[in-house]
């Protein structure tokens, strides 16, 4: 087990266990905890720490975009702050909503899927996202969105991550904002800084659907509540990169379906810094981790 690595699951307004929460359906053998706005009702072994009011109203006065949207950010910033203050080098972000971890990729004209959330799988995930940060000049490392996200024959790439990443506590902003797009306006602050974010194209996950509306928990019912309003701020900072709106297309891939109802839809303009290879060492250990994983779960 790794003492460098905190892994914190970012978490408000979705009491209950692990049915609720189901990301604490995987075991976790790194030092781990919940930061929440609004732990009322949680029934869980995790460790949780809430964000203390001096701090949220701090984080209001200072890095505030959307009244609607801001407990996430403010959760994530928090998390890096927790991460330095007790000495470690590595943070990983998880969202308390990933039903299924698997691996997955293209072999020529095949699709190679494995197993769905087998043992053990999120610590392996885990080593291979510091791995891949402690061997290249990344800041931010994560997966592949499962369903949305077309299983290639890349290993690693640039590009942005989500729900399930980890960030080298040295290097990265202390900071979220974004209002509902926080993830994705952190990657922007990485490449204002001249840091790449790495994705680990193999490793796949799924979340909790948006359906139609059917799950308010956590911050659901906010993005449910403002719809296409969602991507205003956005657009306004990074209108060069970021678009959004409304679609009743089916996310999933090969899908044409049309719902009856619309949802929220951004597209992202690609951009490239550059990723390199700083330790050889370490590159080789993630190589042999992911043939590993590869033999494992597949």
């Amino acid at each position: 087990m790794n003492k460098d690595v905190l892994v914190v699951e970012i978490s408000g307004k979705r009491p209950g266990n692990f049915k609720d929460r189901p990301t604490e359906k995987y075991k976790c053998n790194y030092d781990h905890l919940i930061i929440s706005n609004n732990s009322e009702g949680y029934d869980t072994e995790w460790e949780i720490v809430n964000v203390p009011n001096d701090y949220e109203k701090w984080y209001k006065e200072n890095y505030l975009v959307d009244e609607k949207a801001y407990y996430a950010p403010m959760n994530r910033s928090y998390a890096i702050k927790y991460a330095k203050e007790h000495g470690y080098k590595y943070l990983v972000q998880l969202d308390d909503n990933i039903v299924s971890l698997k691996i997955q990729y293209k072999l020529g004209e095949k699709f190679i899927r494995g197993k769905n959330n087998p043992d053990n799988i999120l610590n392996d995930y885990i080593k291979a996202l510091v791995l891949a940060l402690e061997s290249t000049n990344a800041g931010m490392s994560g997966c592949n969105m499962s369903g949305a996200s077309m299983p290639s024959q890349s290993y690693l790439r640039e590009g942005y991550v989500y729900s399930i990443f980890c960030l080298k506590l040295d290097v990265c902003p202390d900071h979220f904002q974004g209002g509902f797009e926080d993830d994705v306006e952190f990657r922007l602050k990485l490449m204002q800084k001249g840091i790449p974010s790495i994705q680990i194209v193999p490793l796949s996950y799924g979340k909790t659907g948006q359906g139609n509306n059917k799950d308010l928990t956590g911050c659901r019912k906010a993005y449910a509540d403002v719809g296409v309003l969602r991507g205003s701020n956005m657009s306004k900072l990074y209108g060069n990169l970021y678009k959004a709106g409304m679609t009743n297309k089916d996310h999933s891939l090969g899908n044409s379906l049309k719902r009856d109802y619309t949802i929220f839809k951004h597209k992202l303009k690609t951009f490239k810094l550059g990723i390199m290879i700083t330790d050889k060492k370490k590159k080789q250990e993630l190589d042999k981790h992911m043939k590993y994983m590869i033999s494992k779960y597949i």
